[in-house]
């Protein structure tokens, strides 16, 4: 049974440290050396919500949802439908965030401070194959590893608010609810999953705090509502 104890707890778990962190002020990006082995940790991490580490994600989360509960046809394609609702409004939503609000990536902010990049009015003007361009010549002397070199190419948009993180954490959210409600073992290791992979876009240069922050309480929310919708008309 989910009761609102649950919920609450739950949720919390999922938000609580990214606003500890946003209090903190803490900018791992901008005190970290690039060429360390753990940012590439911190990118394997990011990559389990990336294109196509998602669907390997999503994938192995609806099949643990199927095996503990052990689903009919009809509650399985709720799940199913619930499920891609939910990650298409997720991303209707921060797209049109990240259009209105155009806050810049921290690494952008930083290259464009280093002189690497020109003025950032300047550089989000240009289309998104010459931002992409210029963000690879300034990794080239900064002699960066390709496979960070390539993460920021693909990350030349706006950063609030954060995609990984919205998808990360309605994932934690739509999922970990499902399962305390209907069979609660593992649930909890969801949201330490979800905090390491907020930590890695932090490490990476791709997010600040406060954008981890308002796209895990719109993640929250939204699938919050998905899945009490799921568990109640899954009813036998």
């Amino acid at each position: 049974m989910l009761t609102n104890a649950r919920v609450i707890t739950f949720s919390s778990a999922l938000i609580l440290p990214l606003a500890l962190l946003a209090c903190s002020g803490w900018t791992p990006f901008l005190n970290s050396n690039l060429q360390q082995s753990g940012l590439y940790i911190a990118y394997l991490l990011s990559g389990t919500v990336g294109l196509p580490g998602l669907i390997a994600t999503a994938a192995l989360l609806l099949l643990i949802t199927h095996l503990k509960l052990r689903l009919g046809r009809r509650e399985w394609l709720l799940l199913l439908g619930a499920f891609a609702a939910l990650l298409l409004a997720d991303w209707c939503i921060k797209s049109l965030i990240k259009h209105l609000t155009q806050e810049p990536r921290p690494y952008l902010v930083w290259l464009s401070a280093q002189q690497l990049l020109p003025a950032l009015d300047q550089f989000y003007r240009q289309s998104g194959e010459l931002r992409a361009e210029q963000v690879h010549a300034a990794s080239q002397l900064l002699a960066l590893p390709a496979w960070l070199a390539n993460h920021w190419q693909h990350g030349v948009n706006y950063a609030f608010p954060s995609g990984h993180t919205i998808v990360t954490i309605t994932l934690a959210q739509f999922f970990g609810l499902i399962w305390l409600a209907r069979a609660p073992r593992g649930a909890w290791l969801l949201p330490l999953w979800a905090l390491a992979v907020g930590i890695s876009r932090l490490m990476l240069g791709m997010h600040w705090v406060a954008d981890l922050l308002a796209s895990a309480i719109l993640g929250s929310l939204t699938a919050l509502l998905a899945a009490r919708w799921w568990l109640h008309h899954s009813q036998p």
